[in-house]
């Protein structure tokens, strides 16, 4: 017998949202007979992922699932649901055709008016404007799904094949991502600069603490954002912080620091062999943020790339110490161009307003 859903919290999870094409302007013959298909496809890519590890709202014309556990399980669904679509032989007239989207963003999960889990929150509002920029059958996902679930393992990075920008109608810009089939072209997503990154060492022991505290806060989700952490990690510190940026709460981040605390020292660790040493060209920094000056800096930030900007914010504020430079470094986040330079003038405008 499964756990039941935990209510009334906010999780970091991967929302699956899948849209019927041209959906309201068929016959209600039509509607209810893609609609059925389309929830016994659906019923049949989920069957795997347990009920206690997943959320499923009907949108009338398709349908948003939240996947709290694994992002590999968010997107398999997704391609096994989309690619039985586009594989049926229908003679019909009007074949059913789905567009998808797909990100990793904050939930909440509360009941609905008939006591049933349902699930709020920005995590689905921006898998709904991925969706709206697919075409037929096809899988588009947010640059937040992306850098997780490309990190899993390098053989999920050539699934991907980088698509551009795209602006919503709330003028909110989306790094976009097109999810391909194993079996489909693949295409390289980034050149490969020869020189391998310095990501934190850890024991094994030490990564397990540190994903069950962090299971215990945010959800099954954190086992991959923790190794997606140490992977962009270079020492102690940065770890600390970036993973001090996903947890929600004050009282949350003191139980974390206090749990880890022989992993994580309160200073930089200076003879800790089971971490690696801070590279000495970018030192870690002594300044104390006012906590307003960061998270304005993390809304900045999120206008351009989503939910990551909290991790990048707290990881770029222990190696700054001025808001001007702090900018400077989330700034290479941004891709270059006008979007960028807007977000430099955001330093000097709020401090001078300051």
């Amino acid at each position: 017998m499964t756990e039941p859903i935990k209510l009334d919290r906010t999780w970091l999870c991967s929302v699956v949202f899948v849209d019927i094409v041209q959906y309201s302007r068929q016959s209600l013959e039509v509607q209810t007979r893609w609609k059925r298909r389309f929830n016994e496809l659906l019923a049949e890519a989920i069957r795997d992922c347990p009920e206690s590890d997943r959320v499923m709202l009907d949108t009338g014309d398709g349908a948003a699932i939240c996947f709290l556990g694994d992002p590999e399980t968010a997107m398999f669904c997704a391609l096994r649901l989309v690619s039985a679509i586009a594989a049926e032989k229908n003679p019909q007239a009007a074949p059913l055709r789905v567009r998808a989207g797909v990100n990793l963003g904050s939930v909440k999960l509360v009941k609905d008016i008939n006591g049933n889990p349902n699930a709020v929150g920005d995590g689905i509002n921006v898998a709904q404007r991925v969706m709206s920029f697919a075409a037929e059958n096809q899988i588009l996902v947010s640059r937040s799904f992306y850098e997780v679930a490309s990190s899993i393992s390098e053989s999920y990075a050539g699934l991907f094949k980088y698509q551009g920008a795209r602006t919503d109608k709330h003028v909110r810009e989306h790094i976009l991502y097109e999810l391909h089939p194993p079996n489909a072209a693949r295409t390289r997503l980034a050149e490969d600069t020869g020189v391998a990154p310095q990501t934190v060492t850890l024991t094994e022991a030490q990564k397990v603490k540190i994903e069950n505290e962090m299971m215990g806060i945010i959800g099954p989700i954190a086992r991959h954002l923790v190794k997606h952490a140490i992977q962009h990690s270079e020492n102690a510190m940065d770890l600390r912080q970036a993973l001090l940026g996903l947890i929600p709460s004050k009282p949350e981040r003191e139980r974390f620091i206090n749990a880890c605390r022989d992993i994580f020292p309160a200073t930089p660790p200076e003879s800790a062999p089971a971490l690696a040493d801070a590279d000495d060209r970018l030192p870690l920094a002594t300044h104390v943020w006012e906590p307003a000056v960061l998270e304005q800096a993390r809304l900045d930030l999120a206008a351009h790339i989503g939910p990551l900007a909290r991790l990048l914010v707290n990881r770029a504020a222990a190696r700054t110490q001025t808001k001007s430079a702090l900018y400077q470094l989330l700034a290479s986040e941004i891709k270059p161009g006008k979007e960028r330079e807007e977000f430099l003038k955001l330093a000097a405008i709020e401090e001078k307003g300051g």
